[in-house]
């Protein structure tokens, strides 16, 4: 679902630029209602899946309420390209767009809430590949003989 997140912010900041241009804006609604789309499916899937079933609510719930607050970005689009020259409605645009991004950080926030654990496994396992890369690297220059000490030992007497 991230990848769709981060998407629909893109298209939010595209809509509110073609506020001067309302004839983009239908491309734009329509390609966010895909991406919101797939958000939606995969919402699905990762509230299903999230512990505890609380994390779940509220991943469903975000994302249900995010996908209100493009419904009205989208008719407030439309209201636009019929009357392009409104500023009232640009106005509207505007302010619909700020609040469906607000809505997309609820969603990741609750999605990185149900994530938890596995960030936690990532992080460590980040560590230990860092980790194994120094030692690596120690040993290639030991091996090469750059770190061998001053008394005349080598890294083989003491690999």
């Amino acid at each position: 679902p991230v990848n769709c997140l981060f998407l629909l912010p893109v298209f939010f900041f595209q809509m509110t630029k073609s506020v001067t241009n309302p004839e983009e804006l239908g491309g734009l609604a329509s390609q966010m209602t895909n991406d919101y789309g797939h958000l939606a499916l995969q919402g699905r899937m990762a509230a299903a899946t999230a512990e505890p079933e609380e994390i779940g609510f509220q991943i469903r719930t975000r994302v249900q309420e995010l996908g209100h607050g493009c419904i009205f970005l989208v008719q407030k689009a439309g209201a636009l390209q019929i009357c392009p020259t409104d500023s009232y409605t640009k106005r509207e645009l505007i302010e619909c767009a700020r609040a469906v991004t607000e809505k997309v950080s609820l969603v990741l926030s609750a999605l990185q809430a149900g994530n938890k654990g596995t960030q936690a496994c990532i992080t460590a396992a980040s560590a230990v590949s860092g980790i194994i890369a120094d030692l690596d690297t120690t040993i290639m220059f030991a091996t090469a003989g750059t770190l061998n000490a001053e008394n005349n030992e080598s890294f083989a007497d003491h690999r």
